[in-house]
């Protein structure tokens, strides 16, 4: 699984994973530039639309900058002023942990409100030279599509729906080298049927652009050109851990946002009790670490994770005893089926058919814009993406992650992860109940 997980991860290196390794003198000449926008003004206003949502309510989003100060911060990188585009080479404003998470949630929308761009300036600007190149256009154009053309259906600061006193919450965790922003489709379908949905940023693995201006870009911990598998795999456990981490300290500080929201949108309408994590590649990994170590996360779902973390190591006798789905690429790997195996309470696993690794991400539901810029004839990024059509894959995915979390968060029925589905015959499921 190690040498697989590698393929894939250079793979996904040309538009994410291993391959985000940019230093800010790389990434410089793109904030500097003033080139003339190769978009067309009608192609920015109309805009390029993420999918309708599914469910019945519609979607606000907000974010959070929060510190640690009870972690020291391990990792370091080049941080970048975007406000004066330079470099800063004073001490950063602390040494703890620093995040940034973002938040989908039900909402209150005002007739005519705009949408929130799909990706931040920061983390397109220092992307852009890998990322376009995974799309088949130039780094100046992904910049400009993916902040100025792709819309999402989220609203900044909209009002919490008052349909429900409190909401579940569930907590994602984004694949390494990218921001949970990539999976925005996912996000916002499972804040439209009421839950609140919370992403974290794992800082230094991906860039970030704080709200001071500051983009921290990628550690170079993460390069292994001239390092061995056992550092790579030494490496990738460890950001594991770290990550988990994030997870228990960003739910604590749920708990307080709880009792007194500055921003006035959640004070008192979180339901705590129902807590529960999804995430994809090594944010599955997160997933299994996080709810080994905190027990407050009733139920999780592993998307086509690797091998990382205490529950993956093959003598480990560890196990985990809250419902889990794994859900798996066509190929299962061998540790997608260890980690079901592993697992002691209500078990789920769900392979699609035709799917590959980035089938769990938004590329295949935006690459389509990029057809008209691209230079080449099939974008790289199509080659991770599999045969199943990429609308079909985002329908398979968020109908089975509603229908798990709906059963184990909100009690209810859902006969869909009961067998094969007539609705869905790209789904292989299997199961078993403790």
């Amino acid at each position: 699984m190690m040498k697989e997980f590698r393929k894939v991860t250079i793979t996904f290196g040309i538009i994410t994973a291993l391959g985000i390794l940019l230093s800010l003198a790389q990434i410089e000449p793109f904030l500097a530039q003033t080139s003339q926008s190769k978009i067309e003004p009608a192609n920015r206003s109309s805009g390029f639309r993420l999918p309708a949502l599914s469910g019945s309510y519609q979607v606000g989003t907000t974010s959070y900058h929060l510190v640690d100060s009870s972690r020291k911060e391990t990792y370091s990188s080049e941080v970048y002023d975007l406000r004066t585009r330079k470099l800063i080479t004073s001490l950063p404003p602390t040494d703890r942990r620093e995040l940034m998470v973002y938040i989908w949630y039900p909402a209150k929308v005002k007739p005519g409100a705009t949408p929130a761009p799909y990706i931040d300036d920061g983390f397109a600007l220092a992307t852009s030279r890998v990322f376009g190149s995974g799309f088949g256009v130039s780094a100046d154009v992904f910049t400009e599509l993916v902040t100025q053309v792709v819309r999402t259906n989220s609203i900044p600061k909209a009002s919490l729906a008052n349909a429900q006193r409190h909401y579940p919450v569930v907590f994602f965790s984004p694949g390494f080298g990218s921001t949970p922003k990539q999976y925005s489709s996912q996000l916002e379908q499972l804040a439209s049927h009421g839950y609140v949905v919370v992403g974290i940023n794992p800082t230094y693995e991906t860039p970030v652009l704080l709200p001071d201006g500051r983009v921290i870009t990628q550690s170079t911990t993460f390069n292994f050109s001239s390092t061995g598998k056992q550092t790579e795999y030494r490496t990738f456990t460890d950001a594991t851990s770290i990550r988990a981490k994030d997870v228990s300290f960003v739910l604590n500080q749920l708990e307080r946002i709880n009792v007194k929201d500055a921003q006035g949108l959640f004070s008192g309408r979180l339901d705590l009790s129902q807590i529960g994590i999804f995430g994809h590649s090594l944010g599955g990994n997160t997933v299994v670490e996080a709810m080994r170590l905190d027990r407050r996360i009733k139920a999780g779902i592993s998307m086509d994770s690797g091998e990382y973390g205490e529950l993956f190591s093959l003598t480990s006798k560890a196990r985990l005893n809250r419902p889990f789905m794994v859900m798996s690429r066509e190929k299962r790997e061998v540790y997608s089926r260890l980690l079901y195996q592993r697992l002691n309470n209500d078990a789920y696993s769900l392979i699609i058919k035709g799917s590959k690794h980035n089938s769990f991400t938004d590329f295949g539901l935006i690459v389509p814009l990029f057809s008209a810029y691209s230079t080449e004839k099939e974008p790289p990024i199509k080659q991770t993406l599999g045969s199943i059509e990429p609308q079909r894959a985002a329908k398979i995915i968020n109908a089975y992650t509603l229908a798990f979390f709906n059963i184990y968060l909100k009690n209810q029925n859902s006969p869909l992860l009961k067998g094969a589905s007539p609705d869905y015959s790209e789904a292989i499921v299997e199961f078993r109940h403790r």
